[in-house]
This record gives structure tokens, C-alpha cells and sequence, in this order.
């Protein structure tokens, strides 16, 4: 499926971590995704780990890892390619969970200069409307990375120590990144707008985003 695949650093930057960065790309983004995302962070301003789904994710067996080279000379358009393609792997693959919620791919992105990491987020502006369309969302991590914590806006979150992208389907929880374009919230309204109209949502949080949401779009 790919050239090099797996069955995760200082927070980044943390002083109580060894230094890995002479590791390979692939074990380095492996082990950032343990020694960072798994692990719970005070700033992210809530219980349990930075992502709460990656530990159940590979439990399961739904989280792969891989490594693909980028041309250096990649520009936006071809990064927004490079999603296409792994959009196209992603749905293509044969999960051996069954709960579709946790099948994840990560992509660790080699090749990339570092003055080029920005193609990540151009790409991801890019690409979200055509990947939320189809279910799916898309994550990017570099190491100067200005994506924030969604409880802290002040925790730049996805700073990583290699470029990476992460792909999933739509959760319930996704209405925090959706709910502020029309056409993002009436895809996420489609597939979770019931449950939040039966009430049975934990986090009011999640229920405020929708409420509003629905209310600025005028959707329901």
C-alpha cells in the first residue's frame, strides 16, 4: 500500500525525555505519537490522554503508521495530491476493527525541506472541504505547527518533531472543528445531528458547538 508501513519527544520539547532526533522519520513520529499524544497534558485542559481515541484505535487494530517520501519540490498542489492519494488508501484498506470510528492512518512525510512544513496546512485548508464531503478528517502535524488545543487556544498542540499527516472518519466530537463553514456542520449534521436532538450528549461542550452551530447556519 505504500513504500514503508507499521502496525508513536520532548512534548515536544519535553526536558525529561531523551533526544531521538537521530532516529529514523518513521520511529520518531511513532514515538512522539507515544510519549505525547497517548499521554495525558495539563494544558489541554481536560481528563485523559492528548487524543483519547489512539490508544482504543490500536487496541483494536486500526492504526497504522507508514512512511512516504515527498518530492522536496512538492508544492500546495501537489500536497493536496499526496491526501488525495492517502484518502484513496485510507478507504481502501481492509481494518481489522470493525468500529470504523477508530481506523486511522498516519503518514510520516519524508523528503519535505523544513522550510516547506507550511505545505501541511495549506494543503489541509485545501483538501478539508472535499474530505469532509466524504466522511473523513484530516490532522497536520509539523514541528512549527499553529493548529491549538480546542479547550486551550493558547497550547499549540500539533507540534511534532517530523511532519506528519493523520486521517479518520468524522466523529462525534469533530463538530469542534466543523461547526464554522455552512457545508462542514450540514455534513456533520447529517451523520450525528440525531443523537445531539435525542439529548444524549456528555459533553456540553459538544452541545454548545452544535446548538450554535445550527442556530448561525439556520440548518435545522
Amino acid at each position: 500500500m505504500s513504500p514503508s508501513a507499521s502496525a508513536v519527544t520532548p512534548q515536544y520539547g519535553r526536558a525529561d525525555t531523551p533526544d531521538r532526533s537521530a532516529a529514523p522519520p518513521l520511529e520518531r513520529g511513532r514515538q512522539w505519537i507515544e510519549e505525547f499524544i497517548m499521554r495525558p497534558h495539563e494544558r489541554i485542559n481536560r481528563e485523559g490522554a492528548v487524543c483519547p481515541f489512539v490508544e482504543s484505535s490500536m487496541k483494536a487494530q486500526s492504526f497504522r503508521i507508514e512512511e512516504w517520501p515527498v518530492d522536496p519540490d512538492v508544492d500546495a498542489e501537489g500536497m493536496v495530491e499526496l491526501v488525495r492519494r492517502m484518502a484513496e488508501a485510507f478507504e481502501a484498506t481492509r481494518w481489522e476493527g470493525r468500529n470504523r470510528v477508530l481506523h486511522t492512518l498516519v503518514l510520516v512525510l519524508t523528503g519535505l525541506p523544513e522550510g516547506s512544513h507550511r505545505l501541511l496546512d495549506e494543503a489541509h485548508t485545501l483538501a478539508k472541504p472535499e474530505l469532509v464531503g466524504r466522511g473523513l478528517m484530516l490532522a497536520q502535524f509539523h514541528p512549527a505547527c499553529d493548529e491549538r488545543a480546542a479547550r486551550n487556544p493558547e497550547f499549540e498542540v500539533s507540534r511534532s518533531p517530523v511532519p506528519m499527516l493523520a486521517m479518520r472518519w468524522m466523529a462525534f466530537h469533530d463538530v469542534l472543528f466543523l461547526d464554522s463553514d455552512p457545508e462542514w456542520f450540514a455534513a456533520y449534521e447529517e451523520r450525528y445531528g440525531g443523537r445531539h436532538e435525542r439529548g444524549s450528549v456528555a459533553d456540553p461542550m459538544f452541545a454548545e458547538a452544535f446548538a450554535e452551530a445550527r442556530d448561525k447556519w439556520g440548518t435545522a
